[in-house]
């Protein structure tokens, strides 16, 4: 009898195993999303106002907005706005996406893009032609009412998140690459 339960125990343990994906559980950080699961994502969130950041570990830019934002999101959470977090790194840098997020104490919720990138990138908002970092701002329904193309900051960041919280028409983007006497890269 008692080996009889050791077999069930193995046989459960085996099975829980084998039902694992290493590090692509929906659950788990950096699991691959597509940008229709992302926005689903958002939409489940419940929140008011959502923040989606796309990075990477060799973007400088990222790496100086990345712990703006985990403060941005913990100040602005009882607020009801979220924060998150979708990394572009290839996905044999997983590993090292994760190990940055935990170096630098990044406890927002993350995710890796799935591949192809075209897709995802025009799944997240057709304006976006893939600059990094960049930031979107979904409403609670899942439309995205600001894209900031580039390192965005607190200042830029909270007036706009905000204004959609007041429930202003804020509808719009901002981008590094059409600053003054810039030509549009379209």
């Amino acid at each position: 009898m008692h080996s009889a339960k050791r077999a069930l125990l193995g046989v459960f343990l085996a099975l829980v195993a084998c039902s694992r994906e290493p590090s692509t559980r929906a659950d788990e950080p950096l699991a691959s999303v597509t940008a229709e699961e992302l926005r689903a994502k958002v939409r489940a969130l419940g929140a008011k106002a959502i923040l989606v950041n796309a990075w990477a570990t060799w973007c400088d830019s990222c790496q100086n907005e990345l712990p703006t934002l985990q403060k941005l999101a913990d100040r602005m959470a009882p607020k009801g706005v979220r924060v998150l977090l979708v990394s572009v790194d290839e996905p044999e840098d997983r590993a090292r996406a994760k190990s940055f997020l935990a170096d630098h104490a990044i406890r927002l919720p993350s995710y890796l893009a799935a591949r192809p990138l075209g897709p995802f990138k025009s799944g997240i908002d057709p304006r976006w032609p893939g600059m990094l970092p960049a930031s979107f701002l979904f409403d609670g329904a899942g439309r995205v009412r600001y894209f900031w193309g580039g390192e965005a900051y607190d200042e830029e960041l909270v007036p706009v998140i905000d204004g959609l919280l007041a429930g202003k028409p804020i509808d719009g983007e901002t981008r590094f690459d059409l600053a003054p006497g810039a030509t549009s890269p379209r």
